[in-house]
């Protein structure tokens, strides 16, 4: 396990996708060279989770797919566009899910360095990862995991 601290972009245990077993999460793929990246940042009101958004080097797919949104719906706050190791990336808010820190593997490094997010961005996600839960609290199905049982698989095994 990794120490966590906000403003990385971190790989996930296969342990985790294993224990949860949802096919919608986004998991590690190349045989263990861990991709994708996460943005991991704490829950606002539950500290010891932490919610995993996965990063995409497909910002094409995805600036289109943000650009419809804000057309039908006036903005999107599923999907964050910013720069990422010095690469366009977007930020998939709505494939979010919540882990521990026990299922946070290691920090994403470039040349032995972990990688930071700028602060602006960081920020910019939990703002709209903060809206998307609260939407998705109210019904909205703009979140495409499960939150709810992973949530309580997640809080069950805190309790343990």
């Amino acid at each position: 396990m990794s120490e966590y601290s906000v403003g990385f972009a971190y790989h996930i245990s296969d342990r985790y996708f294993a224990f949860v077993n949802d096919p919608t999460l986004m998991t590690n793929k190349e045989d263990g060279r861990y991709r994708p990246h996460f943005f991991c940042f704490r829950d606002f009101s539950t500290p010891d989770l932490i919610w995993a958004v996965p990063l995409s080097s497909k910002v094409e797919k995805y600036q289109e797919i943000r650009n419809k949104k804000i057309e039908r719906y006036g903005s999107c706050c599923t999907i964050v566009l910013g720069d990422f190791a010095g690469r366009p990336c977007a930020f998939l808010v709505q494939n979010m899910f919540p882990l521990t820190e026990r299922y946070i593997d290691h920090v994403h490094t470039v040349e032995n360095r972990p990688v930071a997010l700028h602060p602006t961005l960081v920020g910019e996600i939990q703002a709209n990862a903060k809206l998307a839960l609260n939407l998705s609290k109210r019904g909205s199905k703009i979140i495409f995991t499960d939150i709810p049982r992973l949530k309580a698989l997640m809080l069950s095994e805190l309790q343990e």
